[in-house]
């Protein structure tokens, strides 16, 4: 590169810019993660207002095992209240399959013993997921201020990305895109363990009109039992309607 003139002003002029920057940008970030840390907040003391369902399949192999279907609250105690709404169509036809081919007793204690396994492994991840979906606002705001910021993320490049480490367990890390204008959740990519092996999990939020964020879809991969788990919840009613 040539000067066509003495190159000191200039270079004075980009480092004073670069310094400004610098000099902003954590007053900047740390203004993003304390709103990002009290709309969680927020967000959470709203959502227990609202009753919804849940749809909640577990996957081994790529085929389907068990599917649930429950309706949700949260008690006086802020702890969510799941209740069973019914026998999915597609696994009751599946048990009344089996039923028609008329197993031997040890086969069907077998198969019992096995679904047992399922419903339990099902629970366990299902809480696990839980627990990073809607994790309790102290978790959050303790995350939030050891959390990096980056801004221009997302596939559109108008969100800010939150990442960390240690949200809820020593060693997991978390990566929280988020919209800058209302500091709601977009999407969740966690990685963490479950009986000490590794746990991939994503989720996809959505905000109800004039409500809270929710999660729309949580997925959950355990690939040392090659499981998959996926939980949808939907029909939010607020309380009292």
């Amino acid at each position: 590169m040539f000067w066509t003139s003495k190159p000191s002003n200039v270079v004075r002029s980009v480092v004073l810019v670069l310094g400004c920057s610098l000099a902003l940008a954590p007053g900047v970030f740390g203004q993003h993660k304390e709103q990002f840390a009290q709309a969680q907040k927020d967000n959470s003391a709203v959502l227990k207002q609202y009753t919804w369902k849940s749809r909640t399949e577990l996957k081994t192999k790529g085929e389907s095992k068990n599917v649930k279907l429950e309706q949700v609250r949260y008690d006086l105690d802020g702890k969510q209240q799941k209740t069973p709404i019914g026998t999915p169509p597609e696994q009751k036809a599946k048990q009344e399959g089996g039923r028609r081919r008329g197993r031997g007793r040890m086969k069907e204690k077998i198969i019992e013993k096995k679904k047992a396994e399922f419903a339990e492994l099902m629970k366990s991840l299902g809480q696990l997921a839980g627990s990073y979906a809607h994790m309790p606002p102290d978790k959050m705001q303790a995350f939030a201020q050891t959390a990096s910021v980056a801004q221009g993320q997302g596939e559109s490049g108008d969100q800010v990305l939150i990442q960390g480490s240690n949200a809820l367990v020593a060693g997991d890390t978390m990566s929280i895109w988020i919209d800058p204008a209302s500091y709601g959740i977009r999407r969740i990519e966690i990685r963490t363990s479950f009986e000490g092996k590794p746990v991939h999990f994503t989720g996809e939020f959505q905000a109800l009109t004039d409500g809270p964020t929710y999660p729309a879809r949580l997925r959950l991969e355990y690939p040392d039992k090659e499981v998959e788990l996926t939980v949808e919840n939907y029909d939010y009613q607020k309380l009292g309607m």
